[in-house]
């Protein structure tokens, strides 16, 4: 067999299969077009994209893909036995099992090192990591497959009766590694049957590839190369190096992770299924709990939900609130990583929030151009100073980051460095104009793109994927939120 066709079926964990690489490009035109040959044949669709989904969850995460098949399967059965129990003893005896198993499996995989490391370094001994592969995608499949249960429990909808679609469910391949976390109604009530696609939600689908190729290859991945040099080593850098990299990686994850999930919704698209938005211009929020509502919204809203919400939220007195939204947002950094980075990155905006709404409740929010303009600042470098935890591989990392913003401010000196890095300060700042820009302004573009003529729109979809993945790095990065 060629070597070129046994490295296309080929499991490599160097080399994960990824959105923004002409590989995948080329695999993702051959499964549309066999799905589109199966037009009026739900079941052959179904089990089509099933199968493109399992190989590419198999190309980065190998013999693991069973490990995902199989929490599936406990998942679909428990779900089934919620529903048929009687006695509410009896189904949340099931849910508690689900959840056990589901959070046993995510803890294996993800906590295992930073449990043991920290236990180690408590007692006094040295510890060396265990060789655990973290699959892609796992934290995404638990928190979707609770929401699943947790909804069968609270009859909210029966369970699904197949297993393969429910498989399916769980492995969408557009968004199984780093979402948008789709609920189940949302996705099982598109698939009976899978919509026929019009020509103009086949040119929207298009578009919102094009936008997350040029977000991800043409932004997020150069701004990454800077970021990641200052944060690799931030004492040697000085006060304005550092600053610029502290808003290059606020841009760079934005783009990154927003360019990911436009490509997993037109993808979806393209195939008649609709998946649900994950950012609404975050960075226009003119306060924290503003900025949550508009990023990685799947995720915000199923914290809400599923944690906040069941720890009591704010329906037991301001006290209860407090605990609640700490907790929740403790456990959402825990989510994102196993390192103390992500647990005080999450109790920062935990505390960030609280002090929010306890403005908000004696001040209430700012109604003149002003004050909104005022709580946008204020807002916007909160979060780029909280990405510096986040971003960096240990605490002592970010304080040695912070520590380089005190110094190196003589004027002429900032100068000269600035103008060293004209480019990349172009590069920010123009990225800050399109991160702030109205939503309106890219679907009037959108709109254009979607009335060219058929050939129009494929000639300028292959010559741009063309012309951005060239002038990307030699080797395709891959997306900071495949990490988590």
């Amino acid at each position: 067999m060629p070597t070129d066709l046994v490295a296309l079926f080929a499991h490599d964990p160097r080399s994960p299969l990824l959105f923004n690489s002409g590989a995948f490009f080329l695999l993702f035109t051959v499964f549309v077009s066999v799905h589109a040959a199966l037009r009026g044949r739900n079941r052959a669709r179904i089990a089509w994209l099933l199968a493109f989904s399992l190989y590419y969850y198999y190309r980065s995460n190998g013999a693991y893909t069973l490990t995902l098949v199989g929490l599936a399967t406990v998942d679909f059965l428990v779900a089934l036995r919620i529903h048929a129990a009687e006695r509410p003893a009896a189904r949340k005896a099931w849910l508690a099992i689900s959840i056990t198993l589901n959070l046993l499996g995510l803890g294996y995989f993800k906590y295992t090192n930073f449990a043991l490391g920290n236990l180690a370094a408590l007692a006094g001994y040295s510890f060396e990591p265990l060789h655990i592969f973290l699959p892609l995608g796992i934290s995404f499949h638990v928190f979707q497959s609770l929401s699943y249960l947790v909804d069968v429990y609270r009859r909210r909808y029966p369970p699904v009766r197949n297993l393969a679609e429910y498989v399916a469910f769980l492995c969408f391949f557009p968004q199984i590694v780093a979402g948008p976390i789709v609920r189940a109604p949302e996705f099982f009530g598109q698939i009976h049957p899978l919509a026929e696609p019009t020509e103009d939600e086949v040119a929207a689908g298009l578009y919102r590839i094009l936008e997350g190729v040029a977000k991800k290859a043409l932004l997020a991945d150069y701004l990454g190369r800077y970021s990641d040099l200052v944060f690799g080593a931030p004492s040697t850098y000085s006060g304005p190096e550092a600053l610029l990299a502290a808003y290059a990686y606020a841009l760079q994850i934005y783009f990154d992770f927003s360019g990911y999930s436009d490509i997993a919704l037109g993808m979806a698209r393209i195939l008649g299924v609709r998946i649900p938005e994950n950012f609404d211009t975050p960075y226009r929020a003119t306060s924290i709990t503003d900025f949550w509502r508009r990023w990685h919204i799947s995720l915000s809203s199923w914290l809400r939900e599923y944690l906040y919400v069941s720890l009591g939220g704010n329906r037991h007195g301001k006290a209860r609130q407090v605990a609640s939204l700490m907790i929740t947002m403790l456990l959402g950094g825990l989510w994102h990583g196993a390192a103390w980075t992500f647990v005080l990155w999450g109790g920062l905006h935990g505390v960030a929030l609280v002090a929010d709404k306890i403005i908000e409740r004696r001040f209430g929010r700012p109604r003149s151009r002003m004050g909104r303009a005022f709580g946008w600042m204020v807002t916007l470098h909160l979060v780029t100073a909280l990405w510096v935890i986040f971003r960096a591989r240990t605490l002592a990392l970010a304080g040695a980051l912070v520590t380089a913003l005190a110094h190196g401010w003589e004027p002429a000196h900032a100068m000269a460095i600035l103008g060293a890095r004209r480019e990349l300060v172009a590069v920010v700042l123009v990225g800050f104009v399109i991160s702030v820009a109205p939503t309106g302004l890219w679907r009037r573009i959108e709109g254009r793109f979607r009335v060219l003529p058929t050939l129009a729109k494929a000639c300028a979809f292959a010559v741009m994927v063309q012309a951005v993945l060239q002038s990307s790095t030699a080797e395709v990065q891959p997306f900071i939120y495949f990490q988590f």
